[in-house]
């Protein structure tokens, strides 16, 4: 994450510099952010009410909702919204961005929340990577330092569930950094695999069996997911208790979400979509998608939302097609991802759209 293209924010943390146009230097070739005035990477003027004739979509996630990698135009949203005006005659339909990169469910929240009061709109598409319920744990984040280019960690705000009911901390945010704890290369990309905790001798028996993988990997694709189905490796581990501790704070995280969304007689119906992103090693095929699938359908049950799974769009493809679907270095979707993502949103949205079309005329 850059540090250029963001600033502090009291509450949320940080948001993107209001008005921003930049280009960012990319191994995809380079990529366009382009923010509005609230800070949002969206191509919209966010106002607080609804365009007359409008139906108005708020999708909220992380850095692959934001779209590091690609340009504004080429993200899943803006392609969603493309299709959506296609099959609405052209108008009609206006789709907000509000993804935040290296952010938590729960700064996403707050981002919903601080930058998105008041504001009208008709259908909420909550995007989570499936691993933010790993960053909802943190108190902390990995950033890299803008005077001295070290990783630091700088501070989040975060909710712990204290019997039913969420407590914030770190609210305003603290500006202070520190020097941060020993980690494994890996841990230290905010979207990277997930790892084991290196302990001991088992630990480095471990880390030299990830790195044999990974080098045979390079030769065999496919050969590193082909050995997690068969160990039935799943990741992230929260997904498979629903008693698990991360688990219950994401569920009352997402909870809040869809409770913020219906507030008020007139919202009381207002409709939510949850569509997880899966993590490139649940569209490799290695990673074993059940647990998280099981959580958010228990959830979408139990908060009367849609639960859309959009792994079946990936697996579709062949694996020359889905390895085209991340960046070499960096696990961000490319354009190509970013469509599939589209595609297999695209009909249950658009179901959702002509829906509030309908109540509207």
């Amino acid at each position: 994450m850059a540090r250029n293209l963001f600033e502090y924010h009291p509450v949320i943390g940080y948001r993107f510099i209001p008005g921003l146009r930049a280009r960012v230097r990319h191994e995809g070739g380079g990529y366009l952010v382009q923010c509005n005035r609230a800070g949002l990477r969206c191509r919209h003027e966010v106002t607080l009410a609804r365009p007359a004739d409008t139906v108005r979509v708020v999708v909220v996630g992380d850095s692959y909702t934001a779209g590091d990698g690609v340009s504004n135009a080429f993200r899943y949203t803006d392609l969603l919204e493309q299709r959506l005006l296609s099959a609405c005659g052209g108008s009609g339909v206006q789709v907000l961005n509000f993804g935040l990169p290296g952010s938590g469910t729960d700064q996403q929240l707050l981002a919903l929340r601080e930058l998105g009061a008041g504001l009208e709109y008709d259908i909420l598409v909550l995007a989570p990577m499936v691993e933010n319920i790993v960053r909802n744990l943190d108190s902390h984040r990995l950033a890299t330092s803008a005077f001295s280019g070290e990783l630091v960690e700088r501070p989040k705000p975060y909710f712990t569930l204290e019997g039913k009911t969420l407590a914030l901390h770190h609210v305003p945010v603290p500006k202070d950094a520190r020097e941060p704890a020993a980690k494994s290369d890996a841990a230290a990309k905010p979207d990277a695999e997930p790892t084991e905790k290196d302990k001991g001798a088992a630990g480095l028996v471990r880390g030299i069996l990830r790195r044999v993988t990974a080098k045979v990997d390079e030769k065999v694709p496919g050969f590193r997911a082909f050995t997690q189905r068969v160990r039935g490796v799943t990741h992230p581990q929260e997904y498979d208790d629903a008693q698990d501790p991360g688990w219950l704070l994401m569920r009352a995280i997402l909870t809040e979400f869809v409770q913020d969304a219906r507030v008020g007689a007139a919202n009381a119906r207002r409709k939510v979509i949850l569509a997880p992103w899966p993590t490139f090693g649940h569209i490799e095929g290695g990673l074993d998608p059940k647990p998280y699938l099981a959580r958010f359908g228990e959830l979408a049950a139990a908060t009367e939302i849609d639960l859309v799974d959009i792994l079946p769009r990936f697996i579709d493809e062949p694996r020359q097609v889905r390895d085209r679907c991340r960046f070499v270095h960096d696990e961000h979707p490319t354009r190509l991802g970013h469509s599939l993502f589209a595609d297999a949103l695209f009909p249950h949205l658009r179901k959702q759209v002509e829906a509030v079309r309908g109540v509207h005329s």
